[in-house]
Order: C-alpha cells, then sequence, then structure tokens
C-alpha cells in the first residue's frame, strides 16, 4: 500500500458523516495518485513533491518523493483509507497540484488514444481497409 493524493475536487468529495449508502451514489469513491520515495526508480513520470527534514508546512512530507503518474486507483471512503489519523495527511500546493493535473490529463489522453487505435485495428482486420 503506497501513499496517495486525492484527485478529486474537494466540493466534488462527500464527507463520511454526510455520506447515506442508502442514497445515490450509493459509494462515497474517490480517485487518487499513488506516491513514492523511489519514484525517480521507475519508468514512469512523476511530479517531485515538496518536503523537509522536519515535515513541510503543506504536505507534511519528510522524505523527497513524487506522485506517480500512472498509479492511479479509486477508494472507498472511509472503507479503504487507512492511517493513525484517518489517514489523511498534508495538502498538495496548487502549483504543484496544477502539474499532477495536467500530467494526468495527458497521461489519460495518451491512453485512451492507444485504446481507439486498437479497436480501428480490429475494424479494418475484421471489415477489411474500409472500416
Amino acid at each position: 500500500m503506497h501513499p496517495a493524493i486525492i484527485l478529486d475536487k474537494d466540493q466534488d468529495i462527500i464527507q463520511p458523516e454526510h455520506f447515506d449508502p442508502r442514497q445515490p451514489p450509493f459509494e462515497n469513491i474517490i480517485y487518487v495518485i499513488g506516491v513514492s520515495t523511489k519514484h525517480k526508480q521507475y519508468a514512469f513520470e512523476h511530479v517531485s513533491l515538496p518536503f523537509a527534514a522536519s515535515g513541510h508546512t503543506l504536505t507534511k512530507l519528510r522524505t523527497d518523493c513524487g506522485a506517480i503518474i500512472g498509479w492511479y486507483d479509486r477508494l472507498s471512503i472511509p472503507d479503504d483509507i487507512t492511517g493513525s489519523n484517518g489517514g489523511f495527511g498534508g495538502d498538495v500546493p496548487v502549483a504543484v497540484m496544477d502539474k499532477i493535473e495536467d500530467a494526468v490529463r495527458r497521461d489519460l489522453a495518451s491512453r485512451l488514444g492507444k485504446q481507439f487505435e486498437t479497436l480501428q485495428k480490429m475494424f479494418q482486420e475484421l471489415l477489411g481497409d474500409d472500416a
């Protein structure tokens, strides 16, 4: 299990005390991106996060780490959230969050583009070059 950054906008997150599983959307889901101290070792793009030995004032991070572009997950609040403080730590500075969101958009657009190329090739094989 890795630490993660919530990708959802604050206003889109239903706080657990206001969530009623009997009412739509029936699940309290958030989307996250994984964080690792080994971010420079991976082939994936990453966005470095601010840290300080004594704990960064905003992120609370004490070691060099980064958000790994491509490490996405979908979590249920509070079921999948763990940690001594309810699983939540610091905040990501707005400028850094903007970089993460831009990188995620590029990554998702690239992944979707590859899926469309694969579908196009399948149709061409099935229906001929006119597809």
